[in-house]
């Protein structure tokens, strides 16, 4: 059901379960947009996110809330020629992402999960030379009670966590250098895992068509790498661990 109220769209079917309101300011006046938060999010994060996952629609209100639609009038004075579809990735980009408790707390969880997948990546527990696993990290973190930053880059945070995590338990960010020669008939399927493993310093094509490589791959990712290469190359590879580099 809708009607006109001094020429602003009345809408009350509007239900904002779930969703959460975008919004923002301009000319005096005030737009707001029903977004999607987890994509609407990514977005502002800059990841990939497709805009029809972001927006069910791309109708603008005055006040969402109350179904109070903006009238083309202002529109056009807000936002001159642009299209229902930029004026809403505008409104979305330059705008205020509403975030509801629960939606917070559940971006927050997520983020936590990630912060733990880069610790256990790229640290080690040096007593052992092994990877940590990951429901200690977390559990530390709890128990440390932590805060995360659900607006902190996922890196930054990571690294700041990792010194706080020092004084309870054994723990170094590392990375090694390897050294790998991969044997002709499997280069073709392994070059690109190796390529994406870490950071390719050094390739060349052997005469034979091996492959010789020197890679710096977190030192976390070191065992699984090692035995990707191993059970692909049915154990025809060779592999050197040539330096440990502590950050």
């Amino acid at each position: 059901m809708s009607q006109d109220f001094r020429g602003v769209t009345i809408d009350r079917r509007i239900d904002l379960r779930g969703k959460s309101i975008v919004r923002y300011e301009k000319h005096g006046r005030r737009y707001e947009l029903l977004v999607n938060p987890r994509p609407a999010w990514l977005f502002l994060q800059g990841e990939e996110v497709e805009i029809d996952d972001i927006f069910e629609s791309f109708v603008v209100y005055e006040n969402l809330s109350r179904g109070a639609k903006a009238t083309n009038d202002d529109l056009v004075v807000s936002f001159e020629d642009l299209t229902e579809r930029e004026i809403a990735i505008k409104i979305l980009k330059e705008g205020q992402l509403q975030l509801t408790a629960d939606q917070r707390n559940e971006i927050l969880k997520e983020k936590r999960i990630e912060i733990v997948d880069f610790i256990h990546i790229h640290c080690i527990n040096p007593r052992e030379n092994v990877p940590i696993p990951k429901d200690r990290i977390e559990n530390a973190i709890l128990e440390l009670g932590v805060n995360i930053d659900y607006k902190e880059e996922i890196k930054i945070q990571a690294l700041e966590i990792i010194n706080l995590l020092k004084p309870v338990m054994p723990i170094r960010l590392e990375s090694v250098k390897l050294a790998l020669k991969i044997p002709p008939s499997f280069t073709g399927s392994l070059y690109g895992s190796i390529r994406s493993a870490g950071e390719l310093i050094q390739e060349e094509w052997l005469p034979d068509g091996s492959l010789a490589v020197l890679i710096q791959i977190p030192s976390g990712t070191q065992a699984d790498f090692l035995e990707e290469v191993t059970s692909r190359t049915k154990g025809k590879a060779q592999v050197k661990v040539i330096e440990r580099l502590a950050d």
